[in-house]
């Protein structure tokens, strides 16, 4: 897995970029979306806490990343910026989804290597 050290540093990056907050936002849920539609039981992440998962593919995912629809990226990112986090604790949560996906990729890859 992942060192919060990692998810700080890539926060850094992002903090440094000057990416602009409703794109952070939006980024924020198209990452969870992600998350959630690829392993099981992912309606325990949710898009403003820290997550350390088990993580467990869905029996639907075979060999890439379940894509989030639009929508689906839209109704989160609307939940998000409801919330209006603050942007420093954006950039951290969104560098942890993104290791967190990372993860998620890796074991999709393991498995399509074992089929």
């Amino acid at each position: 897995m992942f060192t919060k050290e990692d998810v700080e540093i890539l926060a850094y990056q992002r903090y440094t970029s000057g990416e602009d907050y409703d794109k952070s936002v939006w980024y924020l849920a198209e990452l969870v979306v992600k998350i959630l539609k690829n392993v099981k039981n992912g309606a325990d992440i949710k898009p403003l806490e820290t997550d350390n998962l088990v993580l467990l593919l869905n029996e639907n995912v075979n060999g890439e990343l379940i894509e989030p629809t639009k929508e689906e990226v839209k109704e989160f990112a609307e939940i998000i910026y409801y919330e209006h986090p603050e942007k420093s604790k954006l950039h951290f949560f969104i560098a942890e989804k993104q290791l967190l996906l990372r993860e998620i990729e890796k074991v999709i890859e393991e498995h399509r290597s074992d089929q």
